[in-house]
C-alpha cells in the first residue's frame, strides 16, 4: 500500500526570497525547463524544491529525481527533501540497497498506484546500467533535478541523461564546462536551451554572503625549479608552431601539464605560508587549498600539514578524498567549534561542503579553472555568526623576479606573459568584489605593467 500523504510542499517555515520566486516564475516561463545560475549561498537546494513543490500544484502528480555529483551533496539535499514533504528513496552504494524499492515506486507512479515518488542519487549510480534500466521509463509528470549540473555535461554522463522526462531543471554557480564548449552546449540544450536565472556573487555578497578582504601575493620559483621550467616552456614554444592542436598532441599535453605542475609545487608558496601564519599561530576557522603534486618526493599537501602542524604547533588535519564520510563529520564539527585550527584540502571542500565558519582562506593551488577559484570563493564567504569579514591570500607564481623580465628573450617572454594574463584573470576578479580592492589592485598592477598587460 502506497502513501499519497507524501508529495512536494513547501513548508510554513521557508519564506522565499524575491529572487527565488523570480527564478521560480522565469523556469515555469520557459516550461519549466532551464538552469539557474546562483551564486554558492544563496539557496539553490530551496529554490529547486520549491519550484517543484509549485510544479505539483499544477499537475497534481510528480516524480522527482535528483542527481548531485558527490555524497556528501545528496546526504545534504536529503535534510531538504524531507522537510519538503518528501521521503525520498536514497540510491548509491550497493544497488542492493534501494534497486527493488525504486523499481516498485517507480512502478506504481507508471501504472497510476501512487501520485508521487522521489529519489536521490549520484551521477556515478545515475549513470550504472542498473538505475538507467529502471528510469527510462519515466515520461509524463516527471521533474529532473541536477546539482552542480556542469558535471553531466562529460560525454559519458550526457548520454544518459533522459530525453522523455519533460521537466528539468539544473543548478550551478559556474555552468560552463572548462575547456568544452560542446559538453556545456549539450548540457544547455537538454536543459530547456537557457540559462533562466542569474544571481551572481556581486549581488550576493554583503547579503546572503560575507564581505571580504582580498591579499594577492606573488611568489618566485626557485632558482632550479626556474631552469627546469625554461626549459620546459621553450618545449612548449617551439612544438606551439605544429599545426595539430593540443588534444591532438600527447607530447605537448603532457609539457603543458608538467609546466603546470612545477608552478602548483613551487617550494616558495610553502615558505610564504609559514611567514604568514607565524603571527597567527592561535588563529582559528582556517582553510589552506593545495594542490595535488610533489616537491622532492612529497605531496605538498603533506608538506604543509607538516609545516602547521610540526613547525608551528598547530592543530591541523587533512580534508581529502581519503577520509570517509564519519571522519570528515567528525573534522568538520571540530572546526566549528574551534578545536581544529586548520583544514588542510585538495578538491574536497570544492563543491557542496559547508564550511561557514571558516575566516580565511590561503589558496596554494594554482587553477585558471573559474570553476574552482569560484567555489574556493563561496566556501568561505558563506555567513556564520561569529564572522564580520572573510579573509583571502591567493598566491599566483612567477617565474622569475620582475626586475628580470626585461632580460628575457622575446619568444620566453611572449610565453610567460599568456600564462599570466590567464592567471590575472582570477585575481582581477577576485579583486573587483573586495573590500580592500584598490590596494589589492595595486599588487597586481606591478606584474601588470612588468609583463605589459595594463590593458586588462
Amino acid at each position: 500500500m502506497y502513501s499519497n500523504l507524501l508529495f512536494p510542499k513547501i513548508p510554513p517555515i521557508i519564506q522565499l526570497r524575491e529572487y527565488q520566486q523570480e527564478a521560480i516564475r522565469n523556469w515555469f516561463r520557459n516550461n519549466c525547463q532551464g538552469l539557474l545560475e546562483m551564486a554558492t549561498g544563496t539557496g539553490k537546494t530551496i529554490t529547486a524544491l520549491s519550484a517543484a513543490s509549485k510544479l505539483y500544484e499544477v499537475t497534481k502528480r510528480l516524480g522527482v529525481v535528483i542527481v548531485c555529483p558527490y555524497i556528501h551533496l545528496v546526504d545534504q539535499w536529503v535534510t531538504d527533501i524531507r522537510l519538503f514533504n518528501m521521503s525520498p528513496i536514497v540510491a548509491y552504494q550497493s544497488r542492493n540497497l534501494w534497486e527493488e524499492s525504486l523499481f516498485n515506486e517507480v512502478s506504481a507512479f507508471q501504472s497510476g498506484l501512487m501520485n508521487h515518488f522521489c529519489v536521490i542519487t549520484t551521477i556515478s549510480t545515475f549513470t550504472s546500467d542498473s538505475m538507467q534500466n529502471i528510469l527510462k521509463v519515466l515520461s509524463n509528470d516527471v521533474v529532473f533535478i541536477a546539482d552542480e549540473a556542469h558535471h553531466l555535461g562529460a560525454k559519458r554522463n550526457r548520454e544518459c541523461l533522459i530525453p522523455t522526462i519533460p521537466y528539468r531543471l539544473a543548478l550551478s554557480a559556474t555552468p560552463n564546462r572548462w575547456h568544452d564548449e560542446e559538453g556545456t552546449d549539450e548540457l544547455i540544450e537538454y536543459f530547456g536551451n537557457s540559462i533562466v536565472f542569474q544571481y551572481g556573487l556581486e549581488k550576493a555578497i554583503g547579503e546572503f554572503l560575507t564581505e571580504y578582504y582580498y591579499y594577492p601575493h606573488i611568489v618566485y620559483l626557485d632558482e632550479d625549479e626556474s631552469e627546469y621550467y625554461y626549459e620546459v616552456t621553450k618545449k612548449i614554444a617551439r612544438m606551439s608552431f605544429l599545426k595539430e592542436s593540443i588534444d591532438e598532441n600527447e607530447s605537448l599535453q603532457s609539457l603543458l601539464i608538467e609546466r603546470a605542475r612545477i608552478i602548483g609545487r613551487a617550494r616558495n608558496k610553502i615558505v610564504l605560508l609559514k611567514e604568514l601564519m607565524q603571527d597567527r599561530t592561535d588563529s582559528k576557522y582556517n582553510i589552506v587549498y593545495c594542490g595535488d603534486s610533489k616537491n622532492d618526493g612529497e605531496k605538498q599537501i603533506n608538506s604543509v600539514v607538516k609545516m602547521l602542524g610540526y613547525d608551528l604547533d598547530m592543530n591541523v588535519h587533512t580534508f581529502t578524498s581519503r577520509e570517509d564520510k564519519e571522519k570528515r563529520q567528525e573534522l568538520l564539527k571540530m572546526f566549528e567549534d574551534g578545536d581544529l585550527q586548520v583544514l588542510v584540502a585538495i578538491k574536497c571542500l570544492d563543491e557542496g561542503v559547508d564550511v561557514p565558519a571558516t575566516q580565511t582562506a590561503y589558496i596554494l593551488a594554482s587553477s585558471t579553472n573559474p570553476r574552482e577559484f569560484i567555489q574556493r570563493r563561496g566556501r568561505v564567504l558563506r555567513k556564520h555568526k561569529n564572522k564580520k569579514y572573510s579573509y583571502i591570500h591567493d598566491f599566483i607564481v612567477v617565474p622569475r623576479p620582475l626586475g628580470e623580465i626585461d632580460n628575457v628573450e622575446p619568444a620566453l617572454f611572449n610565453t610567460e606573459r599568456n600564462l599570466i594574463k590567464r592567471e590575472l584573470v582570477r585575481f582581477i576578479e577576485f579583486a573587483d568584489l573586495a573590500i580592500n580592492g584598490p590596494l589589492a589592485h595595486e599588487k597586481l598592477n606591478q606584474l601588470k605593467h612588468a609583463y605589459q598587460l595594463l590593458d586588462i
